[in-house]
């Protein structure tokens, strides 16, 4: 009886203890599941703390960053004002007179401005000139320079009778100018001294005008100018594609135009049209030992335009004419005959020797004209351009002389092709081509060869007028002064935008009788020649 009681009360007691327990195992679980709820939120908050302490740490040290560039700016000032200080001091005591004192304490305010105005000054390469300029803009000094050193040598097969059977083969400086340009506003000063020349040895200007360019598209110029009045004459010479212009175009630009022109005019060019007018005179020196009675009074002018272009094409047509209505008039010599004279001549299109081939000699004349066209067009890195031009001379002679009115023409044609792919650009203030700029410069490191050029030009001029061949030029009243025919080859290399180097074959053909035309005194012969440049 004893044990089957304590066996019931044992099997009660588990029965009781069975459920308890798995009560328990619940609870635990569920205080498991929310600490680890508790865990993950606050694994959150801290990564969320971590997240906004670095963002802390980012502003102070930028805080910092900006502190620091503060104090160093405060410090800069405070040394700039402490020699603005320095200065004044110093301006103070040199100056005795107690006078003195108003205007020293405003050189002492003025100093830190005129430090910064100082720190202003800027240096660059516009254009590829080195230049100084305010950092406002207003002013700016520039300087540049043309040298063009020659060499080359005529290959005659003279007859008898030739004119000029022995041309000097050698050297030349072409060009060697110095471009020195001032601005300031909307006013531009150039001045620019030539030491080259045909032939070099005697350093003269080549250019010093004034011009106001404050009147958009329009540039107003007055002094020694080169007034543009073709294609090939407003054609930069460095960038020419010869070593000349055609013969042609120094005769007819010769008359009323040309460098070292005294003139004063105007010229408005956009993108797609040029015009010009100006008054001229005579050119520098013309007032020499020899003084003149009557300085030299003409007018020029030029029209061109760009009727279509776009980034491969340039079509270009132009319209000039010239005018002499007062010729110098010279001190001495016979009225009617030789005090008024105009004179017509060139050489073969190269500036070693110095013999005019073709030359009319002095034409006592009231006045001449000139008028003619121009024509280009280039179609990416290919190049054709030509001109033509009629001269007509009103000659001043004796009663009874006979007088004809004089007429020369001539034109040419020529053409590029940049077989390394570089175009030329076209440069719309001259309305005319520019040079190729160099893709890859030349380089051994880099394997650049720079631009290669090819060019051809057939160039004619005629100076002969109111003649018959067996016919004296006195019964006529015309002249002889010979006519030319020259084609050219011309080879150029552009190592980089400031060098070029260039070889010129030419074959010349001069065709021109005596005064009394019966003797050929003209010739055909050959010259290569080279040229060393640099511009910038």
């Amino acid at each position: 009886m004893g044990d089957k009681s304590y066996r019931s009360a044992l099997v009660a007691l588990c029965t009781a203890l069975i459920p308890a327990t798995a009560d328990a195992q619940n609870v635990a679980a569920d205080r498991i599941d929310a600490i680890e709820r508790q865990i993950r939120n606050l694994q959150s908050d801290l990564q969320q703390l971590k997240n906004e302490l670095g963002e802390a740490k980012q502003q102070l040290r930028q805080s910092r960053s900006e502190a620091q560039r503060a104090k160093e700016e405060a410090l800069q000032a405070q040394a700039a004002a402490e020699r603005a200080r320095q200065d004044a001091v110093r301006a103070a005591t040199a100056e005795s007179q107690p006078a003195q004192a108003p205007a020293q304490a405003q050189a002492a305010a003025a100093a830190p401005q005129a430090a910064a105005a100082s720190e202003g000054i800027k240096v660059g390469m516009p254009g590829g000139r080195p230049t100084l300029s305010t950092s406002d803009g207003r002013m700016s000094f520039a300087i540049g320079t043309l040298v063009q050193f020659d060499m080359g040598g005529y290959f005659q097969n003279p007859n008898p009778n030739t004119q000029f059977p022995q041309l000097n083969g050698g050297v030349n400086l072409r060009r060697g100018r110095l471009y020195f340009v001032g601005k300031f506003d909307d006013f531009t000063l150039n001045i620019t001294p030539d030491f080259g020349g045909s032939p070099d040895g005697s350093p003269t200007l080549f250019e010093a005008n004034l011009n106001y360019a404050g009147i958009k598209p329009v540039t107003a110029t007055v002094g020694y100018f080169h007034p543009f009045v073709s294609l090939e004459d407003a054609t930069f010479p460095g960038n020419l594609l010869f070593l000349e212009r055609p013969s042609i175009i120094n005769i007819e630009r010769g008359v009323a135009a040309g460098i070292q022109r005294a003139s004063v005019g105007a010229k408005a060019s956009t993108e797609d049209y040029f015009a010009s007018a100006y008054l001229t005179g005579p050119v520098f020196g013309a007032q020499k030992n020899t003084l003149l009675n009557g300085e030299q009074l003409g007018f020029i002018g030029r029209l061109a335009a760009r009727p279509y272009h776009d980034e491969d094409w340039n079509l270009h047509a132009g319209f000039s004419g010239q005018t002499v209505f007062h010729p110098n008039v010279n001190a001495n010599g016979t009225p009617g005959v030789s005090r008024t004279t105009l004179t017509f001549a060139d050489f073969p299109e190269l500036r070693i020797d110095f013999n005019d081939l073709v030359d009319t000699g002095p034409l006592s004349a009231r006045g001449a004209s000139v008028y003619g066209g121009e024509l280009g067009a280039n179609w990416r890195n290919f190049l054709v351009q030509g001109e033509y031009y009629q001269i007509g001379v009103t000659q001043s002679k004796l009663p009874g002389v006979p007088s004809p009115r004089l007429g020369f023409n001539g034109g040419y044609v020529e053409g590029s092709w940049v077989l390394t792919g570089e175009p030329h650009p076209y440069d719309a203030e001259r309305a005319a081509w520019g040079r190729p700029k160099v893709d890859h410069p030349f380089s051994l490191e880099d394997g650049g060869i720079g631009a290669w050029e090819l060019a051809a030009r057939y160039s004619t001029v005629s100076l002969d007028s109111n003649v018959a061949p067996g016919v004296a030029q006195s019964v006529t009243g015309g002249i002889y002064g010979g006519q030319q025919q020259i084609a050219a080859l011309a080879l150029s290399w552009y190592p980089n935008d400031w060098v070029r180097f260039m070889l010129q074959f030419q074959h010349t053909n001069v065709d021109k009788l005596n005064s009394a035309g019966k003797v050929q005194i003209g010739q055909h012969f050959e010259t290569l020649a080279g040229r060393a440049q640099v511009a910038f």
